[in-house]
């Protein structure tokens, strides 16, 4: 019983996401080609795990601090997302199904979401507090794999499309989430550190971590609701749409727009408890209330986004573009 809960615990928060981006994207990605994109995100855990292996062995640094960050940095941030990288680039954007700019973008984002499936179970699976840790997963891991897929898929769509930043599009499409990422996990590994060892100025150095990893889960929350607009809102208005672009069910649209509202309305409710905590009782612990609410609070956001009305007067079937 224990066990399944735990699985459940661990598949249900991607799987919910996966759900999100296929009733958009089915149409234009292809059924197919979505799971495999999520399957081609569980096959780059084991080569992040190899990638990880291979820059361990750069540097052992005996602060602890610097040990947080090489961790951050050469163990997870860069192996992880230069992994996913790799899949989307050698795998999704070859196949013949993708040839589009949105494919790129949602490939990318079902890349991340295939990761964070993997990674949720084999967490889950050794946690000592599965339903802890399957929460707060759920509501920061899982969103934040996701937002790193969504961030690269933006710009590889940029590239695709030649738009702006089209040459630097490449660079930024693995620069931003490996930052991204990089900033998620240090704070969180250097406060881990602290735990184990004394250091000078402790209380003045956990509020300056917390502000660097709220100030990190802010402007990921950002990125979020930017990219889920420039590629399913904007995506409709351009003056040379997608080759393939298809505009979501409405129906399907209606029933996600209400499950964003109450996302919504969630995070408002687990900020407003933050907020009375950090004025009437712990700032710090208030403040960790309020940031853990961003991710639901902008997920909320892009699922309740309507599709714009122009999107339906697009012709049905458009031709096929090359496959580059």
């Amino acid at each position: 019983m224990i066990l399944t809960l735990t699985l459940l615990a661990a598949v249900v928060p991607p799987l919910f996401l996966i759900a999100f981006f296929l009733t958009h994207f089915r149409h234009r990605l292809g059924l197919g080609l979505g799971v495999k994109s999520v399957i081609g995100g569980m096959v780059s855990a084991p080569l992040a795990i190899g990638f990880s292996i291979l820059l361990a062995r750069f540097g052992h640094p005996q602060d602890a601090l610097w040990a947080a960050a090489r961790d951050a940095w050469l163990g997870a941030a860069i192996p992880e997302e230069v992994a996913k990288f790799l899949i989307v680039w050698f795998y999704i954007r070859r196949h013949p199904q993708c040839d589009s700019g949105g494919d790129l973008f949602c490939g990318a984002a079902l890349t991340g979401l295939g990761f964070a499936l993997l990674e949720n179970i084999l967490y889950l699976l050794s946690a000592k507090d599965w339903m802890v840790t399957g929460l707060m997963r759920g509501a920061m891991a899982v969103p934040g794999h996701t937002i790193d897929g969504m961030m690269m898929g933006v710009f590889l769509a940029w590239w695709w499309r030649k738009d702006i930043l089209a040459p630097a599009a490449l660079f930024l499409a693995l620069g931003l989430p490996i930052l991204a990422h990089g900033f998620y996990d240090f704070p969180l590994m250097a406060l881990e550190a602290m735990r184990k060892g004394i250091f000078a100025n402790e209380d003045e150095l956990r509020q300056w971590l917390f502000v660097l990893y709220a100030a990190t889960i802010g402007v990921s929350a950002a990125a979020a609701i930017w990219a889920g607009r420039m590629e399913m809102i904007e995506v409709f208005l351009r003056a040379q749409p997608d080759i393939d672009l298809y505009p979501p069910r409405q129906g399907g649209l209606r029933a996600w727009r209400w499950i964003g509202r109450l996302l919504i309305s969630g995070a408002i409710v687990v900020a407003l408890i933050g907020l009375n905590t950090a004025m009437s009782e712990d700032p710090l612990e208030g403040g960790w209330l309020i940031t853990i609410a961003a991710f639901p609070a902008a997920f909320g956001i892009v699922m309740a986004r309507k599709v714009p009305d122009q999107a339906y007067k697009l012709p049905l079937i458009l031709l096929r573009a090359p496959r580059r």
